[in-house]
C-alpha cells in the first residue's frame, strides 16, 4: 500500500506496537512533525505574540501567521479569510450568535450535536418554526432534491450542514445545496471537520466552514473558521484583549481589521504551530493519494468477513471504494456496546454509541447505537484482517 510504513511518523502507534487504531472520525493521531512544532515552541521560543519587540516574540508572532498562511493554502483561501478557533464546535457557536436574528436556521437529520444544539440553545425548535430540520433516508442519505425543495420554500434563513457525515461517511452534495441556498437569499455553513483529513474541500462559494485540528493529524483544542464575508464585517461576539486597536469608557471601540477582531485574549499559540505544520503535512502528501490509500483500504475490508458477519449491516452499503473511512454498523443479535468491549480487549480502537448525533443514529439503529470503524492514513490490510478476526472472535461470543 502506499504508506506501508508512515506508522514511524506517529508516537502513539510507535508506543504501542500491538494498537490497532480504527478511530480516526473521532480523533486521528499526531504526527511527529506537529508534535516536534509544538515541543519547539515550548523548549526554545515560549513567550506571548504580537505586541513584543524581544527576537523570539517577533519570531512566533510571524509563525502563526505562516501557520495561517499554510491552513488558507490547504482549502484554496486567503489567510485573511481563516480565523482561528479552539476548533469546529467553538466555531458554530460564535456563528450561531452572527446568525441569531435569522428567521429559521436549516440543518438536516444527520448532523453533529455541535451543529445543533447552538441553535436549540437560542430558543429555535421545530415546533416553532425557527428550526427546519431536513429528513435523512433510512440509510442516512440526505436527498439533494429534497433538500433543495425545502430551500426554496424557507428563503431568507441558514442553512448549516456537514460536507461529509461522521457516522456513514457520506459526502454531501454541498456545492448544490448552496447554489440553491443562495439563489434564496440563504447563507451557508459547512461543517467540514469529517473531510479535511481524507478528501480535499473546496470552499466553492459557502460563507463559512470550521475544521478541527484534531480530525487533521493535529494536535486537539486548536481548529479554524473559514469565512466568505469579510471578517472584520461580522460581530464580535467575544470580548478581550489583542482584538482592539483602542477603546474607551464610552464604548469606543476600535477593532482591527481581520481575523484579530475575533481572536482575542492569549491565543494557543502552540496549538496554532501545530495546525500550521499539520495543513503543510496534509499538502505535502496529496489528497489524490489519501484517497486512494482509503479506497485500497476498502478493497481490504472487501477481501474480508467483515461485510458478511450475521447481523452486522453496514450503513449505507452502496457507498463504496471511493475514498471512503467511515463505517457504521447496526448489530442484529446483540448489542454494538458488548462487540466492542471485546474488539476493546484485542487492542483495536473502534467506537459505539450515537457518535454525537443521536436523531441520526436513532433512526438507522432503533435507538441502540452503532460500531464505527475509522481508519487512518496509517492503517493497513493487516490492521483491517485483524479487525476482521476480532470482530468474528466477538460476535462468535455473544450468539
Amino acid at each position: 500500500m502506499l504508506f506501508d510504513n508512515i506508522k514511524t511518523e506517529f508516537p502513539t502507534l510507535q508506543n504501542n506496537s500491538d494498537l490497532v487504531y480504527l478511530d480516526s472520525a473521532a480523533s486521528t493521531q499526531t504526527h511527529q512533525r506537529v508534535l516536534d512544532a509544538m515541543s519547539t515552541y515550548y523548549e526554545h521560543k515560549r513567550c506571548n505574540v504580537n505586541r513584543g519587540d524581544f527576537k523570539i516574540s517577533q519570531e512566533v508572532s510571524l509563525q502563526i501567521e505562516e501557520a495561517r498562511e499554510s491552513v488558507a493554502k490547504l482549502i484554496k483561501a486567503k489567510p485573511e479569510q481563516i480565523m482561528f478557533t479552539a476548533g469546529a464546535t467553538e466555531g458554530l457557536n460564535i456563528i450561531s450568535e452572527w446568525y441569531k436574528d435569522v428567521p429559521y436556521v436549516i440543518i438536516t437529520e444527520a448532523e453533529h450535536t455541535a451543529n445543533i444544539l447552538p441553535w436549540i440553545a437560542q430558543g429555535r425548535t421545530i415546533d416553532n418554526g425557527g428550526l427546519i430540520v431536513i429528513p435523512v433516508s433510512d440509510s442516512g442519505k440526505i436527498k439533494t432534491k429534497e433538500a433543495c425543495k425545502v430551500l426554496e420554500e424557507n428563503p431568507g434563513g441558514l442553512l448549516s450542514i456537514h460536507s461529509h457525515s461522521n457516522v456513514t461517511g457520506i459526502p454531501t452534495n454541498y456545492k448544490e445545496l448552496t447554489k440553491a441556498a443562495h439563489d434564496n437569499g440563504t447563507r451557508v455553513v459547512i461543517d467540514g471537520c469529517q473531510t479535511i483529513g481524507t478528501h480535499e474541500f473546496d470552499p466553492f462559494t459557502v460563507d463559512h466552514a470550521v475544521f478541527s485540528g484534531h480530525k487533521m493529524y493535529g494536535p486537539t483544542g486548536i481548529g479554524f473558521m473559514y469565512s466568505r464575508l469579510p471578517l472584520e464585517k461580522l460581530r464580535s461576539v467575544r470580548q478581550g484583549g489583542g482584538s482592539v486597536a483602542h477603546y474607551d469608557f464610552n464604548g469606543n471601540i476600535d477593532f482591527y481589521d481581520g481575523p484579530a477582531k475575533h481572536e482575542v485574549g492569549t491565543p494557543n499559540i502552540a496549538g496554532i504551530l501545530g495546525l500550521g505544520v499539520a495543513a503543510e503535512w496534509l499538502q505535502f502528501v496529496g489528497y489524490d493519494k489519501i484517497e486512494k490509500h482509503f479506497t485500497d483500504l476498502d478493497f481490504a475490508m472487501s477481501d474480508t468477513d467483515i461485510f458478511n458477519i450475521k447481523g452486522l449491516n453496514l450503513i449505507y452499503p452502496n457507498y463504496r471504494q471511493n475514498g471512503r473511512n467511515v463505517y457504521s454498523f447496526t448489530c442484529q443479535g446483540y448489542h454494538p456496546s458488548d462487540v466492542s468491549a471485546l474488539v476493546g480487549l484485542d487492542n483495536i480502537a473502534i467506537r459505539v454509541g450515537k457518535l454525537c448525533a443521536h436523531p441520526i443514529v436513532n433512526k438507522v439503529s432503533g435507538g441502540k447505537g452503532v460500531l464505527r470503524v475509522s481508519p487512518g492514513i496509517y492503517n493497513s490490510k493487516e490492521d483491517i484482517q485483524k479487525l476482521s478476526e476480532s470482530l468474528c472472535k466477538a460476535i462468535k461470543k455473544l450468539v
